[in-house]
């Protein structure tokens, strides 16, 4: 058991450098992991090959929950694809563009909730290539500085990614393995991620708001965008919307005990295959083969760690820094997984602390037992802006290509500083819904702090003025200079 142990964490940890140094394809270097599980499972372990089917599909016991999660995560894909040829998310974010009018706070609003809408449907990496290009094209038109508006959507997508259940993979995942419904994530990680987002649209506004010039004759031109010159096929953009309305009334209207979420995804994204008529080899061939594979093997590895015991291991040993206290559990959970998510992948992440979380949800209520796999969806989604690690190199480089450059520093600053604000906000909102007297009194003490400054910046006497709005511009340089 100990040998096995030491071989499965190094291998684990080993895929894991592998996949953070990009020294080797994401998908092989979690296949050549899950050959080494097997060698340690059947050979050092005894068990038989059935043990690692369960790793790859899940069993009976548990619902076949990595089957679940497989076909809900494949047929998203094949929705989003349609979507995507249809241009239903370009339509989308020119549309609410000219609504702006150039009114430079009211674009990054906008910009803001697009990024949103659209990263809840779609994963993380389509969302920036959709979004990022439009950006630099717009403000070239507008002729104003990008970066304020790059920046905050690389950052917003991970908010847009724990609106729905089905936003991510880790919420797949999760909502799969803890039996937790549509409405149920919504109302609870997606009520919060919107309460966030607002927060965070807010803090950007103060922080760039003296950086947010676009001269009024260029504000001009967006009236003459036309929308639909961006739509080729304007019934597939229609049928691909109405698609995308049923899905999430059926997600919402259909509960999981008659039809599970994956059997829903897989009915409409048939249906849209054959009404779209486009051709179904090309769309297989543009199917995330790669995603597919990386998920089987990170499920063997996963797998494997949890049946000789190591993320037993690691809930309780949590516990014990955690104690008995609930509120503490759940904020432990949001903390760990979101740092341990900064700079490692966040589904191998997700994979390992589900378990884990299982484990220390043991003797809780249900109703905590759900919010502990809450806390894992937020801290695992957002802990990527930590640092400009995995998705968010992407976006730096669409930036580069495009002759909009972002720093890494500049990126790392402005994500860091967010998400640890985010993350100060969740935690508080959790403290209210646990302790709600304690809540309202942390809510009071900070509106209280903010209106004193505000009233003292604006009315105070000018020596204390001076000093706040020297303060303030140092704070803005040190997180966008």
């Amino acid at each position: 058991m100990l040998v096995s142990s030491i071989i499965l964490l190094s291998c684990f940890i080993g895929v894991i450098i592998l996949i953070v140094t990009e020294k080797l394809n994401r998908a092989i270097a979690a296949l050549i992991g899950a050959v080494i599980s097997y060698f340690v499972l059947i050979f050092l372990e005894g068990e038989e090959f059935n043990s690692i089917v369960i790793l790859l599909f899940g069993s009976s016991e548990d619902d076949y929950v990595n089957l679940h999660s497989l076909i809900l995560i494949i047929s998203m894909m094949i929705i989003v694809l349609i979507c995507h040829e249809a241009g239903v998310f370009q339509f989308l974010a020119i549309k609410l563009i000219i609504f702006s009018k150039g009114k430079p706070i009211r674009l990054l609003i906008i910009n803001c909730t697009i990024t949103v809408m659209i990263s809840s449907v779609l994963n993380n990496i389509l969302t920036v290539i959709i979004l990022i290009p439009l950006t630099i094209t717009i403000s070239r038109i507008l002729n104003t500085n990008p970066a304020p508006y790059i920046l905050t959507q690389a950052i917003l997508v991970n908010i847009g990614g724990t609106i729905f259940s089905i936003s991510s993979i880790p919420n797949i995942l999760i909502t799969t393995y803890a039996k937790i419904s549509f409405i149920e994530f919504f109302m609870n990680v997606g009520f919060i991620s919107i309460i966030v987002f607002a927060f965070t649209v807010i803090f950007f506004i103060f922080i760039y708001k003296n950086e947010l010039n676009i001269p009024e004759e260029n504000s001009r031109i967006l009236k003459e965008f036309n929308v639909w010159n961006f739509v080729q096929n304007k019934e597939l953009l229609f049928e691909s919307i109405f698609a995308l309305i049923i899905l999430i009334i059926l997600f919402i209207l259909i509960p999981p005990s008659f039809i599970t979420p994956d059997i829903i995804a897989l009915i409409i994204s048939l249906v849209l295959v054959v009404i779209s008529r486009l051709d179904p080899k090309e769309l297989i061939s543009k199917i995330d083969f790669e995603l597919i594979f990386y998920l089987l093997g990170i499920f063997v590895i996963t797998g494997a760690l949890e049946l000789i015991g190591l993320t037993e291991m690691l809930g309780n040993f949590l516990l014990q820094i955690s104690g008995s206290d609930q509120l503490t559990q759940i904020i432990l959970i949001l903390w760990v997984s979101a740092f341990l998510s900064s700079s490692i992948d966040n589904i191998p992440i997700t994979k390992v602390l589900i378990p884990v979380v299982g484990s220390m949800s043991q003797g809780n209520s249900a109703n905590t037992d759900k919010t502990l796999f809450y806390s894992l969806a937020i801290g695992a989604n957002w802990g990527d802006n930590l640092t400009p690690m995995g998705d968010n190199i992407l976006v730096m480089n669409i930036a580069e290509q495009n002759k909009r450059p972002i720093s890494f520093k500049q990126f790392f600053k402005l994500g860091f500083i967010t998400t640890l604000y985010q993350l100060l906000i969740v935690s508080i909102i959790l403290i209210t819904i646990f302790h709600l007297m304690n809540g309202i009194l942390i809510w009071i003490i900070i509106f209280l702090v903010i209106t004193s400054l505000s009233l003292l910046s604006q009315k105070g006497p000018e020596r204390i003025r001076k000093i706040l709005d020297k303060i303030i511009t140092k704070f803005r340089n040190k997180i966008i200079g």
